[in-house]
């Protein structure tokens, strides 16, 4: 990394924020009674969402905002009964979608609009679709690998908006894809429970030093 760290005059500043943003997100496990999420602030927040990276920009994601309290208190054994279900303002449900074909024709024709590359290009495109998605398998990374990253903006959003997150993978995946009328061509990745922390939560548990994740030109490559 020394030598990285050498070729470059960039100083390691953050944008204004960020990094106060980065430190400060936790998986909140202690929310607190407050007010609805406003409309704005939903609107805000998958603004700021849909600007996260996507394979050809396809943007595999989908979301279910799951506010009311009934509706929650259904979900609840569904969700192994974890309290942040019902405790928290909303559910939101992080969809993949497994098709990455829905938009494709559209999504590349913007491309071709934007001055990207011509109409040519974008045929090749087009073709090589079902070459870097092959199969289920791929097709399913493509939906988890996408909506994860747009599940990562949201957090990092919400908590920048004052609110507290809980991604949550524990709960049954068939049970609640039935209930939320999920179509067999998307899946649920994981749930986001969104409201007010009680900022009682125990000290971050500690993290590997990046020494110990990061390797330098090949895997062992020391930093």
């Amino acid at each position: 990394m020394n030598s990285i760290v050498k070729s470059s005059q960039l100083e390691p500043s953050l944008s204004t924020g960020i990094e106060e943003v980065v430190r400060r997100r936790r998986s909140v496990h202690g929310f607190v009674p407050g007010p609805s999420i406003t409309q704005e602030q939903w609107h805000k927040l998958f603004e700021l969402t849909a600007l996260s990276p996507s394979s050809y920009n396809f943007q595999p994601w989908d979301f279910i905002v799951v506010e009311d309290i009934k509706q929650r208190a259904e979900l609840l054994p569904l969700c192994w009964n974890q309290k942040q279900v019902m405790d928290s303002v909303a559910v939101v449900a992080v969809l993949g979608d497994k098709n990455p074909h829905r938009r494709d024709d559209q999504i590349l024709q913007q491309f071709v609009d934007g001055g990207y590359f011509n109409d040519e290009v974008k045929q090749t495109f087009m073709a090589s679709v079902d070459m870097v998605y092959p199969n289920d398998a791929r097709r399913i990374e493509h939906a988890v690998c996408g909506a994860s990253l747009a599940a990562m903006t949201f957090m990092l959003v919400a908590d920048a908006m004052g609110l507290g997150t809980a991604p949550l993978i524990g709960f049954d995946p068939k049970a609640v894809t039935e209930y939320l009328k999920v179509p067999e061509d998307y899946m649920i990745v994981m749930l986001i429970c969104v409201g007010h922390p009680s900022h009682k939560e125990l000290p971050r548990q500690p993290r590997r030093d990046y020494k110990d994740f990061v390797h330098l030109t090949k895997f062992g490559g020391k930093v």
